[in-house]
C-alpha cells in the first residue's frame, strides 16, 4: 500500500499533466526489504539520523527487520542496504500489555502497512497499534491501546542488532536510563563493534517525552525490576525503564524520541524541536514534503507503474545514507559538516555520489568537506565509516577517486588544496591499521609496482584500484599545476599493467590480471575465477574475469591488449554470457556493461543495460538483486534508466538506453537537462540517431559540462541497431 500526498500537487511535462503524487513520489519502502537487499522498512527523512524501525527474530538483521519472526520492539537508528555485520539497533521502544519481562518484550505481528513516512503493524500479543513516522533526528510513534489496568511503554537502552555469525557482532558495554518525570525518560547506550569492528563504543543518546502523563514508573538492571525507582545503569547489564498507565480501548498514547551523539540535553532539544507537538499526521506529511523536495529534480513520464516505482525508490534508497550529523560529532568541534555511516564508499563511489552531483550537490559538497574535515583530525580519509569510527577498508582508498569526481566536475565550496592534501596521504603514506583507512601494502605498490601477495590481503582488486585511485589523484594534481605531481602519479595510473598476465588463458581468452609474489613470480595454483575473499590472496567481490576489465583510466589501452574491439566485445560476451564470471550485485561490475561503447558496439550496451533493468530489479519486496549497499545498487538502476552511467572520477557519461520515453534533470545552476526517446518500446531499446539541441550527435558520450549546459537530447530508438554511433569512442585519459 502506498500513502500519496494530495493530487493537488501537480506539475507540466512534456503537455502533460501528471500527479507528483504518481511519479516523483511512487515510493515503496518495501522494495529491497527481503531478501539479501537489506534495506530498511521504518521511516527515514533524505540522509535523516534518526531511522525508527521494528527489529525483529534474533534481532540479527542489518536492517532490524525480517518478514519472519516476533517483533521485539522498535530500534532508533538502523543502516540500509549494507551486508556483512549488523550496525546499531539503539535505544528500543515497545509497548505493552501485562507484566514486565525485559527479556521478553517481543510479540506476533499481523496487518503490517508500509509507505512513504510511515510503518504501522498490529501487536497481536498486546492488542496494540503501533504507528512511527519521523523528523531528521527524533521519531514519532502513536500507539493506539486497549482496555487495560496494565499497559506500558517501555525503553530498552540495551538493545542492539548482532550478527554473531559473522564475527561482527555488536557489544553493549554501557546502557543508563532515567525517569525524569511521569512522561519524559532520557538514558544512553554505549557499543562496540558491528561491521567495521568498532574498538571504542559510540553512544547514542535518548530523551522520550510521551504526550500522556504515566500514573507510575520503574527502572532495571539485567533482569531486576525496580518499581519506583528512577535511575539504572548496566556495565555491561542491560538497563531499561517503563512507563506505567491505564488505558481505555482504542486510548492513543504518543511518543517522540529524540537522539543524539552528543548528550542528552542535545537529544531533548532535537526531540523538542524536530517535532514542536505531536501531531503525527503532520509529522508524516512533513516527511513526504522533505522527500518531494529531494526528489523534485528527477522527473520522468512513461514506463510502467513498476518501473516508475522502482526508479523513484532506488533514488529513496539512495539518499538514506551517509547520515547527516552537522552538529552531532563528539570527537571534536568543527565548523564544517559532519556526515557519517560512509558504508561504504568503496560502494558508492561509482553511482551515488556522482547522483548526487547531479540532483543535490549541496549535499554533496558537505560530504566531502566532512570527509576531508575527518581527514585533517583523524589523518586518513575513510574508505567506510560507521558509528564515528573509519573501516572497514574494502579495496583502494577511493574516497580519493570520490573527490576526483567532485573536482573535474567543478562543484564549488571545497577547499581542494586541502582535499589535494588527503588524497596525497593516502597515496604516499602507509596506514596504521589497512582494515581502517588508507591503502595497505603501500611499500610494495610504490616499490614494485603492484600489491604483492606477501605486502596486502585482496592483493589483485587493491592493484586495480590503487591505479584507479592514482589517476584521481593526478587530475587534482593538474588542476592545481602541480606538474611534477601529475606526472607520477599518472605513471603510477598505469601500474594495473604489472598484473597482467598475458600468456595466462581461460575461456578461450589470454591476458588477464593475475596476483604477483613479492620476487615477481606469479600465484600458482590460480584460475581465473578466484576471489569474493575477504582476506585471500586474489580479489574481493570479484574475479579475475571482473577485474580484468576495471581499467576506466584506460579502456582504450586494455581493448589494445585483449586484441582490439572485435576480441574486446567477443571477451565481454563470454564474460556476461559465462557462469560464474559476473555478479549484478557486486560493484566493480557496475561500469562493465558500459564498456562495449569504447568497442564501438553501443547497440551491445543497451541489450545489456536493459537486460539487467527488466530481468534484475523489481517492485517487490525481494526485487534488488544483492544487497543494495547503501544505495549503491539503487542509484546503478537510476543512471541506466535515464540512458546513461557516469565514469566516477572522470567528467564522462556513456549512453545506454533509457526505461522512459521522458526524464529531465533540474539542475542547481537553474538550467534544465531533458532525454526525450522516441519511438522507445519493450522491443525497441536500440539507439539508431541522437540529437542534442537540434544538432546530430554522432557519439555516444558526452561531458558533464555539455548536461550542466542543460538542453535536450533527442533519441531515436529501433528494435535493431542502426549505423549509430559513427564518432569517436569515449576518451581514455591514459592512453598512448
Amino acid at each position: 500500500m502506498l500513502w500519496t500526498v494530495p493530487c493537488a500537487l501537480v506539475f507540466a511535462v512534456s503537455g502533460q499533466k501528471l500527479s507528483r503524487a504518481e511519479n516523483v513520489l511512487s515510493i515503496d519502502p518495501r522494495i529491497g526489504t527481503e531478501g539479501a537487499g537489506n534495506t530498511i522498512i521504518g521511516p527515514s527523512l533524505p540522509f535523516g539520523m534518526v531511522k525508527p524501525g521494528p527489529d525483529t527474530g534474533k534481532n540479527d538483521r542489518n536492517s532490524g527487520w525480517g518478514p519472519e519472526g516476533d517483533i521485539n520492539g522498535f530500534s532508533q537508528t538502523h543502516v540500509s542496504g549494507t551486508g556483512g555485520g549488523a550496525k546499531y539497533g539503539n535505544i528500543l521502544v515497545q509497548p505493552v500489555v501485562g507484566p514486565i519481562a525485559p527479556a521478553d518484550l517481543g510479540s506476533p505481528r499481523k496487518d503490517e502497512k508500509v509507505s512513504l513516512g510511515y510503518y504501522a503493524v498490529e501487536l497481536s500479543r498486546y492488542g496494540i497499534k503501533t504507528e512511527i513516522t519521523t523528523a531528521a533526528r527524533a521519531a514519532l510513534y502513536r500507539f493506539t491501546f486497549p482496555k487495560s489496568a496494565e499497559s506500558h511503554l517501555v525503553v530498552d537502552a540495551g538493545h542492539c542488532l548482532n550478527s554473531p555469525s559473522w564475527g561482527e557482532d555488536q557489544d553493549v558495554v554501557a546502557s543508563t536510563v532515567e525517569v525524569r518525570s511521569p512522561t519524559e525518560i532520557a538514558g544512553s547506550s554505549s557499543v562496540t563493534g558491528g561491521w567495521n569492528k568498532q574498538p571504542k563504543p559510540y553512544t547514542v543518546y535518548f530523551y522520550a517525552i510521551s504526550d500522556t502523563a504515566s500514573i507510575s514508573s520503574g527502572v532495571w538492571e539485567g533482569s531486576d525490576l525496580r518499581p519506583g525507582q528512577k535511575k539504572a545503569s548496566g556495565t555491561p547489564a542491560r538497563a531499561g525503564a517503563w512507563l506505567d498507565f491505564h488505558t481505555q480501548a482504542g486510548q492513543e498514547i504518543r511518543l517522540k524520541v529524540g537522539i543524539s551523539f552528543v548528550s542528552i540535553a542535545q537529544a531533548r532539544t532535537n526531540a523538542l524541536q524536530q517535532i514542536a507537538a505531536f501531531d503525527f499526521d503532520q509529522t508524516r506529511a512533513a516527511a513526504v514534503k522533505a522527500w518531494a523536495e529531494a526528489l523534485a529534480p528527477v522527473q520522468i513520464t512513461g514506463g510502467t507503474d513498476a518501473q516508475r516505482t522502482m526508479f523513484y525508490t532506488s533514488i529513496y534508497h539512495a539518499m538514506l545514507m551517509p547520515v547527516d550529523r552537522t552538529g552531532e560529532n563528539p570527537l571534536w568541534k568543527s565548523s564544517e559538516p559532519s556526515y557519517d555511516d560512509f558504508y561504504a564508499i568503496w560502494d558508492t563511489f561509482r553511482s551515488s555520489h556522482p547522483l548526487f552531483t547531479l540532483i543535490a550537490p549541496d549535499r554533496e559538497v558537505s560530504m566531502i568537506r566532512s570527509l576531508i574535515d575527518i581527514q585533517r583530525h583523524e589523518g586518513f580519509l575513510p574508505d567506510a565509516r560507521s558509528g564515528n569510527v573509519n573501516g572497514q577498508t574494502q579495496g583502494g582508498s577511493n574516497a580519493d577517486t570520490l573527490i576526483a569526481d567532485a573536482f573535474v566536475k567543478n562543484l564549488p565550496g571545497i577547499d581542494w588544496e586541502k582535499a589535494y592534501a588527503a588524497v596525497v596521504k593516502d597515496a604516499e603514506v602507509a596506514p596504521p591499521d589497512q582494515l581502517r583507512e588508507g591503502r595497505g601494502g603501500l611499500e610494495d605498490w610504490k616499490k614494485l609496482g603492484y600489491c604483492s601477495i606477501e605486502g596486502v590481503d585482496r592483493p589483485g582488486n587493491k592493484t586495480m584500484e590503487y591505479a584507479y585511485n592514482e589517476f584521481g589523484v593526478s587530475l587534482l594534481a593538474a588542476g592545481l599545476g602541480k606538474t611534477a605531481d601529475t606526472a607520477k602519479y599518472r605513471q603510477r595510473a598505469d601500474q594495473w599493467q604489472n598484473l597482467w598476465d598475458s600468456k595466462f588463458s581461460d575461456g578461450g581468452f589470454s591476458g588477464f590480471i593475475r596476483p604477483r609474489h613479492r620476487d615477481g613470480s606469479w600465484k600458482s595454483d590460480f584460475t581465473a575465477l578466484q576471489g569474493c575473499s575477504w582476506g585471500g590472496d586474489t580479489f574481493y567481490e570479484g574475479n579475475s574475469w571482473t577485474y580484468s576489465f576495471y581499467v576506466p583510466q584506460d579502456i582504450a589501452g586494455l581493448i589494445a591488449k585483449c586484441g582490439g574491439d572485435e576480441a574486446f566485445v567477443r571477451r565481454l560476451e563470454a564474460f556476461f554470457d559465462g557462469p560464474g564470471r559476473w555478479d549484478v550485485s557486486n560493484e566493480p561490475g557496475f561500469l562493465t556493461p558500459y564498456l562495449y561503447v569504447w568497442a564501438g558496439r553501443e547497440d551491445k550496451t543497451a541489450e545489456r543495460v536493459h537486460s539487467i533493468l527488466t530481468d534484475r530489479f523489481h517492485a517487490a519486496p525481494g526485487g534488488i538483486p544483492g544487497n543494495d549497499d547503501s544505495g549503491a545498487m539503487g542509484s546503478w538502476y537510476v543512471f541506466s534508466a535515464l540512458g546513461f552511467f557516469p565514469v566516477a572520477g572522470q567528467d564522462v557519461y556513456v549512453l545506454g538506453t533509457p526505461l522512459f520515453p521522458f526524464a529531465s534533470l533540474k539542475l542547481a545552476n537553474g538550467k534544465t537537462f531533458t532525454i526525450e526517446a522516441k519511438d522507445l518500446s519493450p522491443e525497441n531499446i536500440y539507439i539508431t540517431s541522437a540529437e542534442w539541441d537540434g544538432r546530430p550527435l554522432i557519439v555516444a558520450w558526452f561531458r558533464h559540462r555539455d548536461l550542466m549546459n542543460g538542453g535536450k537530447l533527442v533519441l531515436r530508438m529501433g528494435a535493431a541497431p542502426g549505423k549509430w554511433p559513427t564518432g569517436a569512442s569515449p576518451p581514455s585519459p591514459l592512453h598512448k
